[in-house]
């Protein structure tokens, strides 16, 4: 094995385990949202289709209002509808975290190929996934996660990304957005959740 892969194996690993961890709490906040949202829009609904009459005359109409007003007070609407939106940035928080992660591993993998052969034109392709090889996918994953901000993908990695979409679908299809970070898509294409596979795909590639 080589010495680069020794020597950064904690970092990896814990990276993964960290991965793992965040995607408990990222799943954990879409299941609450769901539920939430289920209640509220339940709610709403009930709230929002109170008759109106376009015969009631102004009493009955204000006597209308009055009683939608307390109905959204007792159900507490208000509250309900602020706990979805910090839910809901939660979970873009939650995510972006997760993709920070997974660009780290890719960064680190990466890395490892330039320390133990310099040009990645030195480096086995590695195994075939799709139309792809190991060693495209994570070079070019890593650029895209890296330069997504900027929304101008070089064309190795439009070409990588056309690929994988044609292969696996259209969560890799980066015209939707190209501000888009796929590191996440990338390591579970790769089948990195498991330290071992990491380990066992970069030895095919540095030794």
């Amino acid at each position: 094995m080589h010495q680069y892969l020794v020597e950064t194996k904690f970092a990896a690993k814990s990276l993964i385990e960290i991965i793992h961890h965040e995607e408990y709490q990222f799943n954990d906040l879409t299941e609450q949202f769901n539920c939430l949202k289920k209640d509220f829009d339940h709610l709403f609904w009930d709230y929002s289709t109170a008759d109106m009459n376009e015969d009631f005359c102004d009493l009955q109409i204000q006597q209308k209002y009055i009683r939608m007003a307390k109905f959204a007070e007792e159900n507490d609407l208000k509250g309900k509808k602020a706990k979805l939106d910090l839910i809901a940035k939660s979970i873009i928080t939650k995510k972006d975290s997760i993709n920070s992660l997974c660009m780290s591993l890719l960064q680190i993998a990466k890395q490892g190929i330039s320390t133990a052969v310099g040009n990645p034109s030195n480096c086995p392709s590695g195994r075939k996934i799709g139309s792809e090889t190991l060693l495209n996918i994570i070079l070019q994953g890593r650029n895209q996660s890296i330069h997504c901000e900027e929304g101008k993908p070089t064309q190795k990695v439009k070409d990588c990304f056309l690929n994988l979409t044609n292969d696996f679908g259209g969560e890799y299809d980066l015209t939707i957005d190209y501000t888009d970070n796929k590191a996440k898509k990338i390591v579970e294409l790769l089948k990195w959740n498991i330290y071992n596979n990491y380990e066992a795909d970069m030895i095919t590639l540095i030794g």
